[in-house]
Order: C-alpha cells, then sequence, then structure tokens
C-alpha cells in the first residue's frame, strides 16, 4: 500500500498554535493539520503560477524583499495594472471578501 501525502514536522510558534485551533474551533478547518496543509496549498500554487503579482505576495508574505517582492512589482508595474491582476485574481469581489478569502 501507498500513501499519498508524507509526514512533514515543523515547530510553529504557541501563538501560531493557538491562532490554528481558533480556525478549527470556529468551523473554519476540521483541525490544525488541515489549515496549514491548505495553507502550504495556496503558497505552493502561487508559486507554481508563475504570476508576478502572486510570486511577488509569497516573497513578500516570506519576508523575501529584493526582486521579485511586492516593493520591486510597485517599480515595474502601474498601479491600475495591479488592481486589474486582483480583479482576474478574485472577480467580482469586495476588498473584504479577498481578504476573508485569503486569510481562510
Amino acid at each position: 500500500m501507498t500513501t499519498k501525502s508524507m509526514l512533514v514536522q515543523v515547530r510553529i510558534p504557541p501563538r501560531l498554535v493557538g491562532t490554528l485551533d481558533r480556525m478549527a474551533q470556529e468551523g473554519l478547518y476540521s483541525s490544525r493539520s488541515e489549515a496549514i496543509l491548505d495553507a502550504v496549498r495556496r503558497l505552493a500554487l502561487a508559486y507554481e503560477e508563475r504570476d508576478p503579482f502572486r510570486q511577488a505576495l509569497v516573497r513578500t508574505y516570506l519576508g523575501r524583499p529584493g526582486k521579485g517582492s511586492v516593493d520591486d512589482l510597485a517599480r515595474c508595474f502601474e498601479a491600475e495594472e495591479v488592481y486589474e491582476a486582483i480583479g482576474k485574481a478574485f472577480p467580482g469581489k469586495k476588498i473584504g471578501e479577498i481578504i476573508d478569502e485569503v486569510r481562510r
């Protein structure tokens, strides 16, 4: 029998574990593991899409400034282009809805 997943152990600060627990208690996720898997999946998808806007969000989220970060992107694109990219990534959604979706 082969498994379709692998065990990966990570150390997470207590504050983040508390947040994961609250998310599970509130029903956003069924467990800590599900929340972590969703976060990793979203991070990997954003990176793999090779979309400069999404990659900039990943780089900035990870604290990797410089080439490819949001600050760098701001020098490469006009605000209207960034606005259009957000509209394509989250069609028909208001900013509050986008923030809620990204946080989940």
